[in-house]
């Protein structure tokens, strides 16, 4: 009997010990950093590049007064392409300590291809020591449009004139009316003009210029001389560059062989333009000289004797005639 309660005992003991055991073996050793979220923004978008800006959300889940800081922290970026997985641009942000029961979050930037898809993967460390992790995936970031800064600069219009036709070349004066519709003065913008044979599509000419600072409601002219070959149709553009992006165009047509209707047929053709009578000399387009008085009223001293008559001359001939006309009839 005595020993039937003993090996019961012991069998009870041995129980407790295995849950107990079991209790301890069990109870994970949990790191109390978290990746909570992932938020994406697009930046800068170019024409083959675009600019995400990735915040990476990290909590700190230890409560309390038991609660501890964490180590230091560091959070690596990873952008992977969806199609191929090859690791196309990375960046890591130092983050150090975290405190309990607090949500930090830190902003990252990577410069990615606008193409195709990316996996983008965020892994956090303390102490250099990976404990967790958090993803996020972009699709068809070549359907997002490039950006075009707003300006408050509109071309108006461009009138061409031809300053120069010779050895079948043109030089053909562009100006540009470049109008301010903002409250504010603008920036000096770049100013790009460039002529396109319209059916070669060939550049003739290319020249920069500047917009300058044009006042809130005033529209300023700008000239710049394109030189292109005589006999072709161009179409002109203009090009407003703020650094290396275009934030605003304009675009006109100039015609050195000029197309016609041929009566009632419809039919059209090639009249050509006689680009040497539309020559406007240069002086016609310049200011206007600062006329000096001195120098009006000595040429007008040096025409007086040729263009005005002799009166004194004039008036001893007639008393010559009437003293000649009196002895005539006394006689």
């Amino acid at each position: 009997m005595l020993q039937n309660k003993a090996v019961s005992l012991l069998i009870l003991l041995a129980l407790i010990s295995v849950l107990a055991l079991s209790g301890c073996v069990s109870k994970p050793d949990r790191n109390p950093l978290t990746v909570t979220n992932l938020e994406i923004v697009p930046g800068l978008i170019k024409t083959s590049t675009i600019e995400l800006k990735v915040t990476t959300y990290i909590k700190n889940s230890d409560e309390g007064t038991a609660g501890k800081s964490s180590k230091n922290t560091s959070l690596l970026l990873k952008a992977t392409s969806s199609d191929r997985d090859f690791l196309v641009n990375q960046t890591t942000t130092f983050i150090g300590k975290i405190a309990p029961e607090k949500t930090v979050n830190v902003t990252q930037i990577l410069m990615l291809p606008k193409k195709g898809g990316y996996r983008l993967e965020a892994t956090l460390f303390e102490e250099d020591k990976e404990v967790d992790r958090g993803y996020r995936t972009v699709y068809n970031l070549e359907s997002l449009p490039a950006d075009s800064k707003a300006i408050s600069l509109r071309i108006d219009g461009i009138d061409f004139l031809v300053r120069k036709a010779a050895e079948e070349k043109v030089v053909i004066q562009s100006d540009i009316y470049v109008t301010n519709f903002g409250a504010k003065a603008s920036q000096d913008y770049k100013l790009m003009l460039k002529a396109t044979d319209i059916d070669s599509k060939l550049v003739a000419d290319k020249q920069w210029s500047n917009t300058g600072i044009i006042a809130p409601d005033e529209t300023a002219i700008r000239s710049v001389n394109l030189t292109v070959p005589d006999r072709y149709n161009y179409v002109v553009d203009v090009l407003i560059w703020s650094n290396s992006t275009v934030v605003g165009q304009g675009q006109d047509y100039v015609q050195l062989n000029a197309t016609t209707m041929l009566g009632d047929k419809e039919r059209l053709a090639a009249r050509g333009t006689r680009t040497g009578a539309f020559v406007t000399e240069e002086a016609a387009a310049s200011e206007p000289a600062e006329m000096s008085v001195s120098a009006f009223e000595n040429k007008t001293a040096e025409r007086a004797p040729a263009e005005a008559p002799d009166f004194m001359a004039l008036t001893a001939m007639a008393l010559i005639c009437l003293v000649a006309l009196v002895v005539r009839k006394r006689g």
